[in-house]
């Protein structure tokens, strides 16, 4: 059977590879280690496939047909799909035996996913596979969470879909090594009149249940709490599910910082599965 080896959770601000001098100098130099310290991870890991987690920014999908969950089934992909990010437009292999068996797993045990045949991601999949895979190594599948336009799934929904991935992984009849990355949050608000507000009480209290693993506490978040902190911090929503997949293991974080320049509470965040 395949083993969940890892789970990675961070903040996918693009500014942190195209605009850094945005950003207070040593908290962007703190960001930056922190990636270099989950790219360790990763390679230490030797994993064979990447899920990555992220919301979709109005890009591949908009207000007439809006998933609340979307795999990616094809050999590769491509991105960003903005063209300012400083990311490096490049081709990522996939993995279309494990996006089917996801797929037809989650069809069979209350995963009602979409499915996209073709798709430019944008920066919230590119940052973190930038950051992590520089060479586009390791073969991923991209994950849309809703995290863009309301109705959004719940948190208790997105800790169950979490649930089941990692069931759908142990139940793959392969020895392949699968790495979970979530990406986005925390509490930011971009193009709105909050826009530059950090909320930092709540970006910690976020964090403390994470390092907990208090799965039930993380699935008990209402969508009214968690917009009255930002209105794009719902991307801890890809963090929730990582969770549930991780389902009470303590997550060890790397950094957190409220970065103003990029306004954005950014964070990182490793787990590895209890065996």
């Amino acid at each position: 059977m395949a083993t969940l080896a890892l789970g990675i959770a961070t903040s996918h601000i693009a500014m942190i590879v195209g605009a850094p001098e945005n950003g207070d100098p040593a908290q962007v130099a703190r960001f930056r280690a922190g990636y270099a310290t989950l790219a360790q991870a990763l390679a230490r890991a030797k994993v064979d496939a990447l899920l990555v987690l992220s919301s979709d920014h109005i890009n591949k999908f908009f207000l007439d047909n809006m998933p609340a969950f979307c795999l990616g089934v094809f050999d590769s992909f491509t991105g960003p799909a903005e063209a300012s990010t400083g990311i490096p437009t490049r081709r990522v292999p996939s993995d279309p035996a494990l996006a089917h068996h996801l797929l037809r797993h989650g069809l069979d045990h209350g995963i009602d996913w979409a499915r996209a045949e073709e798709w430019v991601v944008d920066h919230g999949f590119m940052t973190p596979l930038y950051l992590l895979d520089r060479e586009a190594r390791i073969p991923a599948v991209p994950i849309h969470v809703n995290c863009a336009a309301p109705p959004y799934p719940s948190p208790a929904r997105c800790y169950a879909v979490g649930r089941l991935l990692a069931r759908a992984i142990a139940d793959w009849p392969t020895d392949k090594r699968i790495a979970i990355v979530a990406g986005g949050g925390l509490s930011h608000s971009p193009g709105d009149a909050r826009m530059g507000a950090i909320d930092r009480a709540f970006d910690e209290r976020f964090l403390t249940l994470v390092e907990a693993g208090d799965g039930a506490a993380l699935a008990a978040l209402s969508d009214a709490e968690i917009e009255a902190t930002g209105s794009s911090t719902g991307e801890i929503r890809s963090w929730i599910v990582l969770a549930g997949a991780m389902d009470g293991c303590r997550f060890q974080r790397i950094m957190y910082e409220p970065i103003e320049g990029f306004v954005t509470g950014c964070a990182q965040c490793v787990v590895y599965p209890k065996y």
